[in-house]
């Protein structure tokens, strides 16, 4: 097939019917020329050419003339190859429309999704980094670490509390990242454990996104209390608490924390039985699912083992965590991650003063 032949194609695809294709192309090679010369050099019927050509006129790809007969020229191809482009620049944002469709969840049941690919999992992460309002958790490649800066500071400028497990492997950190961790996170972690990509923002959406040789891709998007937990325990305790901290900023005063376990542990630390402390608690209502803040003294400290005959050391995780906070006349019961049973599962939690 020549070029011309190619060129046949393409114009029909650009709404040219065959004839107007055949003429336009015709006389693109003549510049000028009359329906006699235009009919010597394609195939359409002489006695179609004058009707093909005021149609071409019509739509201001040709003009024509009288001049003893009909002719017809192209003074400029620009109307015809702007039509092409913009052929083109729809069929290009189709191919775009193509993968996005491809990419979405296959199904979609209460909030719980299956996305496609990794990267559309890690971009459905992205947006709600880009909306967190106190937390995020990261379990991270080094490249993915990259990718995800940008977001990273502008919710660090936010004031959100980031942590991050960078997948290292055994060789350590990689050695350009470490100028980075001040600027994207408030404590970067090492972990040498082979994971997947995970994301925790605000104590509600989970992702993990999966790509390897033997799982091939896909991705696990949540807004649900339940398989969230799941996944900030498996992050605990895989991903968080057993490796070595690459990098951590000071919190300030108050002390700020995200986790009610690592609370728990500074509070039984620090405190004596004569010492009242003081939290402030942001999380949600179990019950009505509304944003709260509260303020008020820890009147207890619940953590429990399966095991009712062993000690639990504030070094181990432990079953159950949860506090009892009294604020002005009303008394609350706070849970981390997951939290059900009790009153308010915290997001954030402040130590605002020991006395």
């Amino acid at each position: 097939m020549d070029d011309l032949d190619e060129l046949e194609g393409v114009l029909a695809d650009a709404g040219f019917s065959g004839y107007e294709a055949e003429a336009y192309l015709g006389l693109l090679q003549l510049r000028d020329a009359s329906v006699a010369e235009l009919a010597s050099v394609c195939s359409v019927p002489r006695s179609r050419l004058y009707d093909v050509l005021r149609d071409l006129e019509d739509e201001g790809y040709v003009e024509t003339y009288e001049r003893e007969s009909l002719r017809g020229r192209i003074a400029n191809v620009s109307a015809a190859a702007e039509e092409l482009r913009d052929r083109a620049t729809e069929l290009e944002d189709g191919a775009d429309r193509l993968e996005a469709v491809w990419e979405r969840p296959r199904f979609e049941q209460t909030d719980i999704s299956v996305f496609q690919t990794h990267a559309a999992t890690v971009r459905e992460a992205t947006a709600r980094i880009d909306a967190a309002e106190h937390t995020v958790h990261l379990c991270v490649t080094p490249d993915e670490l990259l990718e995800l800066a940008d977001p990273l500071r502008d919710a660090i400028d936010r004031d959100v509390v980031i942590r991050i497990a960078v997948q290292t492997g055994e060789t350590g950190a990689d050695t350009d990242l470490p100028h980075l961790f001040p600027d994207v996170a408030f404590e970067v972690r090492q972990c040498e454990a082979a994971a997947h990509f995970i994301a925790l923002v605000d104590g509600s959406f989970a992702a993990l996104a999966v790509d390897n040789e033997w799982d091939g891709q896909y991705g696990l998007v949540v807004d649900d209390n339940t398989l969230g937990s799941i996944l900030h325990w498996y992050y605990q305790i895989q991903l968080w608490e057993p490796w070595d901290t690459l990098y951590s900023a000071s919190m300030g005063t108050p002390t700020t924390f995200v986790s009610i376990r690592e609370l728990i542990r500074e509070i039984e630390s620090v405190r004596t039985d004569d010492e009242t402390v003081t939290v402030r608690v942001e999380g949600v209502d179990t019950e009505s699912r509304e944003a709260v803040e509260i303020e008020g003294e820890v009147v207890d400290v619940i953590y429990t083992d399966i095991y009712e005959d062993r000690d639990v050391t504030f070094a181990q995780q432990f079953i159950q965590a949860a506090l009892r906070v009294r604020s002005g006349d009303e008394e609350y019961t706070i849970g981390g991650y997951g939290a059900v049973l009790e009153d308010i599962r915290a997001i954030q939690m402040t130590i605002t003063d020991i006395k």
